[in-house]
């Protein structure tokens, strides 16, 4: 079987079942999209990725079109630019753009095509004010602007498709279409399925969607992004860590990385920012005769505890200790933690808070 196309003139091979995007891409040609993610099944919503393809009536989109034996597609024409520019113009035209004001300023693909394309002046008047909807801001996690989402379909796919909890759709018709929520319901909507595992923020290509604890923290260009292992649990996933001034500001998750391929549940991606609570302990506590607590140093404080235990052990065995690891610690901890127990104190009464 033939496994060629050519590609702008030039002979590429391609796999069965491959689409044109997939095949162009590893052929070394990289083609733009805004709806397209990997992994989930192609929609052609934004028809950024259009394509010639020789003897076809009309430019097809790269992401939802078969490479077949033979096929001459063309990427670079044009008449393809034209038509990406115009649809540029036309998402441009669906919402109000400032890309000043917008969270996303500096990481947004859409901002990024218009520069590319040289877009100063839209040739399609703005959506009216009146009919776009308003900003959705009651959870405590998400903020999502509808005056910037493009109905690329992104978060959709990502909430059905690589989540799998079903908790975003399309919603409505023509010009009054939005992505809702369950029955356009909240986010927080106690009927809603959303688990604010932040998916549908990962995804967003626009400013449409944004993590509400990091709005005005910092923008992409004033930020280091360090790769860690997320300390939720066991499972090891992985995260990029936004940091400003030796500050968290985001929590992202590296994309095509072993285990998680670039998932997050709740707790990985929002639950950051306890370690800058002001109720944190910075010292050790010891109670007191009269019930209050005074602060003591480390080593009065260990051997107070190591007294403690001694006394309980002779008193009522070893089993009458129990000892709780925090389910954030680095697994060196809590494997010592439990070596302390098992070993040492000689009782297998040890767990960990992430237990449900």
């Amino acid at each position: 079987m033939n496994d060629k196309f050519y590609l702008n003139g030039k002979e590429t091979p391609f796999l069965p079942g491959q689409m044109i995007l997939d095949a162009a891409r590893n052929g070394g040609v990289e083609i733009p999209t805004l709806c397209y993610l990997k992994g989930s099944s192609p929609t052609g919503a934004c028809r950024i990725c259009c394509v010639e393809v020789k003897r076809a009536r009309t430019l097809m989109a790269a992401c939802s079109t078969p490479v077949t034996p033979g096929m001459e597609v063309f990427t670079d024409t044009e008449l393809v630019h034209r038509a990406r520019k115009m649809n540029i113009e036309f998402l441009l035209a669906s919402g109000k753009h400032n890309c000043l004001t917008c969270e996303s300023n500096g990481n947004c693909r859409l901002q990024d095509l218009a520069y590319f394309y040289k877009i100063t002046e839209l040739q399609f008047p703005e959506k009216d004010e009146k009919d776009i909807y308003p900003i959705e801001d009651q959870n405590p996690f998400i903020i999502r602007d509808f005056s910037r989402c493009i109905l690329c379909g992104r978060c959709v796919q990502a909430c059905n498709e690589v989540v799998v909890n079903r908790a975003i759709s399309y919603g409505y018709r023509g010009a009054k279409s939005k992505i809702v929520t369950g029955g356009d319901k909240a986010y927080n909507d106690n009927d809603s399925e959303c688990v604010f595992c932040g998916q549908c923020v990962e995804v967003c290509p626009v400013g449409a969607l944004t993590e509400k604890k990091a709005k005005g923290l910092g923008r992409p260009w004033e930020t280091q992004k360090i790769r860690t292992t997320c300390p939720y649990c066991g499972v090891g996933c992985q995260q990029w860590l936004h940091i400003k001034e030796g500050k968290i500001v985001k929590v992202t998750a590296v994309e095509d990385a072993q285990p998680n391929q670039g998932r997050l549940c709740v707790k990985g991606r929002f639950a950051y920012d306890f370690i800058y609570s002001e109720d944190r302990l910075k010292t050790p506590l010891i109670r007191q005769k009269d019930g209050k607590f005074r602060e003591a140093p480390w080593d009065e404080t260990l051997d107070l505890i190591v007294s403690k235990f001694k006394e309980i052990i002779k008193k009522d065995g070893p089993d009458a200790i129990a000892g709780v690891s925090c389910a954030r610690s680095i697994n060196e901890d809590s494997y010592q933690m439990q070596k302390l127990f098992r070993a040492v104190i000689g009782t297998n009464n040890i767990d960990h808070c992430a237990r449900t």
